[in-house]
């Protein structure tokens, strides 16, 4: 497949146009996102290209931001909503969960709703607004499908595939990862399917599970590894709900050690949910050794890249637990 190389950003703006040309009734609304680009300047010089009814600059209010995009995606519009920043996601929480999330389920499956919604998060330098993360709370919410790409080809993949889902999707733009430059394909086809768990490397002796920012760490640290004959395979969800965890089973029956590893807090993180999962499948009886989460602290953020670094895993956590899964002192 023919490629093009291009950052985070730029894929997340090819697949949204690339949609918006193939679907007249997709409409994109949020804070700025007619003149100034939006929270992450995906919507750059789309208002010359579709006009004035295409792209909407909506009220600052959480709740009627996620009104608006409700209505319209009721209505027969497939509207694609930008939060500004993972704080304004979640002061709608309450609507998000009670309403949206719902819609399909009570209607008993009458009711289409196929509206995106476009979540900032991720370790960047905006401070705590910006970065906190929040996946472990949308990830909870029944009905609603939570993606996570990790590098351009899959920020391309997985906006195509949920702005022609059918119902409400969370698509989190992680903000560390918007200069990442990577490989996409050309073809307007390209839509990854959600919901399906994506093997980054295949290995034989530790799997590590990981999503968004932490797979670029993982990769990395498997490439060290590797130097001292250590073999990781590298599993990336995509989806985090649903969570797809076949791909985690497979390839435990080979390597038998598990790792976790995500940017997010620990306590009550999807890092615990995953182990849980694995405890409770066919996968359990090939563990050979305790499983082990490399997490972020419980603290909120940080907006100084000094005390991120503390808060964030770092390349040697992931490395030491991969150690320690193996007994290696």
């Amino acid at each position: 497949m023919k490629t093009n190389e291009m950052t985070y950003k730029e894929a997340l703006h090819l697949a949204l146009q690339e949609e918006m040309d193939r679907d007249e009734s997709v409409i994109v609304l949020g804070e700025r996102v007619a003149d100034d680009g939006g929270a992450c300047g995906l919507t750059l010089g789309i208002k010359e290209r579709f006009g004035d009814d295409r792209l909407i600059d909506a009220t600052l209010s959480a709740d009627g931001l996620l009104s608006l995009a409700f209505g319209m995606a009721s209505s027969g519009h497939r509207p694609v909503l930008e939060f500004s920043d993972a704080d304004q996601a979640l002061a709608a929480f309450g609507k998000l969960a009670t309403t949206v999330a719902s819609a399909s389920y009570l209607s008993d499956g009458k009711t289409a709703l196929p509206m995106v919604m476009l979540v900032p998060t991720g370790a960047s330098g905006s401070g705590s607004a910006y970065a906190n993360n929040i996946e472990s709370y949308l990830a909870a919410v029944p009905g609603l499908k939570v993606m996570a790409p990790a590098n351009p080809a899959q920020a391309k993949g997985l906006l195509k595939a949920a702005v022609r889902d059918d119902g409400p999707v969370i698509l989190l733009e992680n903000t560390a990862l918007l200069t990442m430059k990577g490989p996409v394909p050309e073809s307007e086809d390209y839509v990854l399917q959600s919901g399906k768990g994506f093997v980054e490397r295949s290995g034989a002796d530790v799997t590590m599970v990981c999503w968004g920012a932490a797979v670029p760490d993982c990769m990395e640290a498997a490439d060290e590894l590797a130097s001292e004959n250590i073999d990781c395979a590298v599993i990336n969800p995509l989806t985090l709900a649903p969570f797809d965890l076949l791909p985690v089973v497979d390839s435990l029956k080979e390597t038998g050690r598990l790792v976790v590893v995500h940017h997010d807090a620990k306590t009550g993180g999807l890092g615990a949910e995953i182990i849980a999962r694995v405890a409770e499948s066919d996968a359990l009886e090939y563990l050979e050794a305790p499983v082990r989460r490399v997490c972020g602290l419980d603290v909120p953020m940080p907006k100084s890249e000094a005390l991120r670094d503390v808060v964030i895993p770092k390349l040697e956590d992931i490395k030491q637990a991969v150690y320690d899964v193996l007994e290696i002192i």
